[in-house]
């Protein structure tokens, strides 16, 4: 119960922020977690990810876009890493990119499965070292009676998870 209401009041958020700006560079984070499962959210205009925003036309537009979400899904467990103790898994739910004019936003969601509870550890987050046009990374934490914010701006940064 308290993933879906993370998920729905992340993505309000998100789309809160995305009305009000379109932030090349930024990317926002939301980790949910409950017991040993959990929810990620990541929200990102598509230049970070595969280096345009205008819809893909070209046979080399079509295959930079598609290089880009597979190397995302791919590295999702270089990019945000529990602590190797806990044997999380991350396995995509969903992906979506979102066309509006010349502009475009990629979601990803995946859920986190672990033999051990994540709450009470720590999260490193290394988005910028797969996806260095990401400058700025906010992440929201939500779990087990703790809820925090944070901006990561520099590669390789924990947040802790208590």
């Amino acid at each position: 119960m308290l993933l879906k209401a993370f998920l729905f009041s992340a993505m309000a958020l998100a789309a809160g922020r995305e009305e009000k700006a379109h932030v090349h560079g930024a990317a926002h984070l939301g980790i949910a977690l409950e017991g040993k499962n959990g929810k990620i959210e990541f929200h990102v205009p598509a230049s970070s990810i595969y280096g345009f925003e205008y819809a893909a036309k070209s046979a080399a537009d079509k295959k930079a876009k598609e290089k880009g979400l597979q190397k995302f899904e791919d590295k999702i467990a270089e990019m945000i890493v529990f602590d190797p103790t806990l044997k999380c898994e991350i396995k995509k739910d969903m992906y979506e990119v979102d066309q509006r004019d010349n502009h475009a936003d990629v979601e990803y969601e995946f859920r986190v499965t672990c033999e051990k509870p994540p709450m009470g550890t720590s999260v490193m987050i290394d988005v910028a070292k797969v996806f260095p046009r990401i400058k700025a990374v906010q992440v929201d934490v939500l779990g087990d009676g703790v809820q925090k914010s944070v901006e990561i701006k520099k590669s390789g940064e924990s947040i802790e998870l208590k």
